[in-house]
């Protein structure tokens, strides 16, 4: 049988990793986040052999908040990470799309945009 205090340890131990984690992501600092990647997988190792032994575990039911507040902390950073590649893919798409795709804010005379790489110099407004 695991004793419960190594149980509440490594739980502590990868909830602070996640919380640091939580931090820089919401901070922008995605490198900073990205460095952690080490130490958290290290403290997800020691967090899973402790339930990889398929002996049941009785805790109490504060160790049992703890893992579960552990789970949906991690769950959130995922979601975090998730949002912050979607954004630089969004970039990326942006600076690889051909210039065709943006407009130069003047019309024709039916009213359709220009396209920039139609431009001319010779717009007209749009009344």
């Amino acid at each position: 049988m695991i004793p419960e205090e190594k149980i509440q340890s490594t739980a502590l131990d990868l909830e602070d990793i996640l919380i640091a984690e939580r931090e820089f992501l919401m901070a922008g600092r995605v490198r900073e986040a990205a460095e952690l990647s080490g130490e958290k997988l290290a403290a997800l190792e020691a967090f899973e052999n402790i339930f990889g032994a398929r002996t049941p575990i009785a805790v109490s039911a504060p160790t049992r908040q703890l893992i579960l507040d552990v789970i949906q902390l991690s769950e959130e950073n995922a979601i975090l990470l998730n949002a912050v590649r979607n954004g630089v893919r969004s970039l990326i798409a942006r600076f690889e799309g051909p210039a065709g795709d943006a407009f130069v804010g003047s019309y024709r005379q039916g009213g359709s945009q220009i396209a920039f790489s139609n431009a001319t110099g010779q717009y007209l407004k749009r009344v």
